[in-house]
């Protein structure tokens, strides 16, 4: 339990991605489309489209991390010394905190999170 005591990335990750499937979730998409104009519509999407993006390169960007891809990582965030991005690492394992988290772990936690956001999105957008 002393993990989840700890802030860090991966607990800023969790917190991100369990908000916008509860804002998804609470707009209910149906009710909206009946409600909304197109133009008021396509404002909602494109709302729930930047959220999503922001939501889900930050995760990207945390996996890459985790799961020592660095060439990926440094294309996506710039480059780094080797040092740097180990030390980025460890920040996301929690290695310099009371309890530290293992890579299989993390990297199964971001895909799920990865997996979550990107269904909510696709509900909001095409079946809801």
């Amino acid at each position: 339990m002393e993990f989840f005591k700890q802030k860090g990335p991966l607990t800023k990750d969790v917190c991100d991605t369990l908000l916008y499937v509860i804002a998804v979730q609470s707009l209910k998409p149906a009710t909206l489309r009946d409600i909304l104009t197109a133009s008021q519509w396509n404002g909602m999407w494109f709302f729930s489209l930047a959220f999503f993006a922001v939501i889900f390169m930050e995760i990207l960007s945390d996996f890459l991390l985790v799961t020592d891809r660095c060439t990926a990582w440094k294309a996506l965030n710039g480059n780094v010394s080797e040092a740097e991005f180990h030390n980025l690492q460890q920040i996301v394992l929690c290695e310099n905190q009371k309890v530290s988290i293992e890579k299989k772990l993390a990297s199964t936690i971001l895909l799920v999170l990865m997996i979550c956001a990107t269904a909510a999105f696709v509900w909001f957008t095409f079946l809801a």
